[in-house]
């Protein structure tokens, strides 16, 4: 039996996902979305559209998020920098905010409704390249699938596999996120994102946000200092005793640097990584959705004008194309390195340079 054969195979359904197969199936090209969970499937994270770049790319290529979409109270007002035991910034910015399970599937959707087809609870088992393209094997439960794609893109997240296929000796390091939920109320403000920096430095730092009835507090260092996190809480009315209702959590590629200096590239002959899988995570805000959903477009522009002229190589076109990108990293690396100074000069001096970042990261529409 002859194997399918595809245009385009785009691995993984986040936002960078979605974004490339719903542009190119608009444009034609026979599009298939393959994602390893059950849709629709929850992710740790925010969930907050935070900036102009995802907010643009959002309405220009997929339409205003429905209300069912976000949370019952749909967006926060701002964001609130807790520097210190007494330093506080307010950044006064609309976001809107959802599940990603629930925001996610609303873009799988977009991305059928362009003519993309999906198949979920699939595990690419392992990538091959011929003179064609690439052989993709699929385990679907005891079933072993293989299917053909002229264009293989990696949306999927920070452990990829594709990336895993293209640089199997490349060694990648990573940094822990944790998530932790609790059914409490605090006094404080539920409309807004919450950063907490209780040394005045940049790091370590701790999140919390309202989805709902349900309290978050998120940090890649909640465990380590669990003591000073309830300490500050407490302060807000958090019960010394509560437990949470559940906890979960996921990892951050350390992959940015790498892009940044030019060891490591994210396209390789006719695949490309796009959103975490590539390293696009911005630094310090680990936003991602606007990066993933820049960088999917720009993979899919790149194919697609591949597969019309027949000429070059899409890896080719796309790295052309994320020069930007790799430029505002760059920006956002140095201000990054300057934190540190900057805190020694006090908690009111970082709480204005942190807030200058996550304006920049907010404004910048790439």
């Amino acid at each position: 039996m002859k194997k399918p054969a595809w245009d385009v195979v785009v691995v993984g359904t986040g936002p960078g996902g979605c974004m490339v197969g719903k542009v190119c199936a608009k444009a034609g090209l026979d599009t298939l979305l393959v994602e390893k969970k059950i849709l629709p499937r929850d992710k740790v994270c925010t969930g907050m559209v935070m900036g102009a770049l995802a907010k643009n790319l959002i309405k220009e290529n997929f339409g205003e998020i429905p209300k069912d979409v976000l949370i019952e109270q749909g967006h926060y007002t701002g964001i609130t920098l807790h520097v210190g035991p007494n330093d506080r910034a307010e950044i006064n910015t609309d976001i809107p905010v959802g599940w990603r399970k629930n925001l996610d599937y609303w873009m799988c959707r977009k991305a059928i409704e362009a003519g993309a087809q999906i198949k979920d609870g699939v595990r690419v088992e392992s990538i091959r390249q011929h003179a064609g393209g690439y052989e993709v094997v699929l385990k679907e439960g005891k079933e072993t699938v293989k299917i053909d794609a002229k264009f293989l893109i990696g949306a999927d997240g920070a452990l990829s596999v594709v990336r895993k296929s293209m640089y199997s000796a490349m060694k990648v390091h990573y940094r822990p996120a944790y998530r932790e939920c609790y059914g409490v109320q605090l006094s404080i403000e539920r409309d807004r994102f919450h950063w907490f920096f209780p040394f005045a430095t940049p790091s370590p730092r701790f999140d919390i946000n309202y989805k709902e009835d349900f309290l978050l507090i998120e940090g890649g260092s909640i465990r380590q200092m669990r003591d000073r996190v309830r300490q500050i809480l407490q302060g807000h009315g958090f019960p010394p005793d509560a437990q949470p209702l559940w906890r979960d959590g996921c990892v951050l590629p350390l992959l940015r640097d790498d892009f940044i200096h030019g060891s490591f590239l994210p396209a390789r002959d006719n695949v490309i990584l796009v959103g975490d899988a590539a390293g696009l995570l911005l630094p310090f805000t680990h936003e991602g959705i606007g990066s993933a959903l820049k960088s999917g477009l720009l993979a899919a522009e790149s194919v697609v004008e591949t597969f019309v002229s027949g000429k070059d190589r899409a890896d080719i076109r796309y790295l052309k194309r994320l020069e930007g990108m790799k430029l505002f990293l760059k920006d956002l690396a140095q201000m990054l390195r300057e934190m540190d100074d900057v805190a020694k000069k006090g908690a009111g001096a970082l709480r204005d340079a942190m807030a200058e970042f996550i304006e920049k990261t907010i404004y910048e529409v790439l």
